[in-house]
């Protein structure tokens, strides 16, 4: 799937099932009300990549049954909930050179926090690994995010979070912690570039 412009769902924007060897390259997905793209039953092999993912209320991208898959070069902007979750069907999946941002322009925001319309507000939000295994986070930018750049559930294992940019991020945090909120039993970080405040 190339070149498409996917926009104004009243669901999810693209399903993908029981599925190999494909490639998600190229398109604008925006302003879904549910999801932007979901990998489901039986997916493996498939790369999504060099997409823009804007402006979702229920998430960017979702894998529950994929494995194998790499999400590179997407850049998500404003994506409510989570921009990508890698739930406990999932796993082996390699997430580079990815942009997870809001709407910051250089010293300002162009959207604001709170607006009557939950798809116009300034809500960015991180990666969410829920009980996966085998997964490398690397060279990716998270910026203007309202939670922490990766959160982990339940027991994640084989992760490597390495190499990445984080600027203003657990912004909704009392205290930011900036980073990872983890209950991963196997997270390598590493070489990670942490910036709580912008410049």
């Amino acid at each position: 799937m190339n070149g498409n412009n996917v926009d104004d769902h009243l669901g999810n924007g693209v399903i993908i099932e029981n599925t190999c060897g494909s490639v998600v390259s190229g398109n604008m997905i925006e302003e879904c009300n549910g999801t932007a793209i979901i990998l489901d039953r039986d997916c493996y092999g498939i790369t999504l990549s060099s997409n823009v993912i804007a402006h979702h209320l229920e998430g960017g991208i979702d894998l529950r049954d994929a494995w194998g898959c790499t999400v590179s070069a997407n850049t998500f902007v404003l994506v409510n909930v989570h921009s990508l979750v890698v739930g406990p069907g999932s796993g082996r999946i390699t997430v580079t050179g990815n942009t997870f941002c809001n709407s910051h322009i250089g010293g300002a925001t162009k959207r604001p926090v709170e607006h009557p319309q939950p798809i116009s507000r300034d809500l960015a939000y991180g990666v969410l690994l829920d009980g996966t295994s085998d997964v490398s986070l690397t060279g990716n930018v998270f910026s203007g995010l309202r939670n922490s750049a990766l959160t982990t559930r339940s027991d994640c294992r084989r992760v490597v979070m390495a190499g990445n940019v984080l600027s203003e991020v657990d912004t909704d945090a009392a205290k930011p912690s900036g980073m990872i909120k983890s209950a991963a039993t196997q997270l390598i970080e590493a070489a990670n570039s942490d910036a709580l405040q912008a410049p």
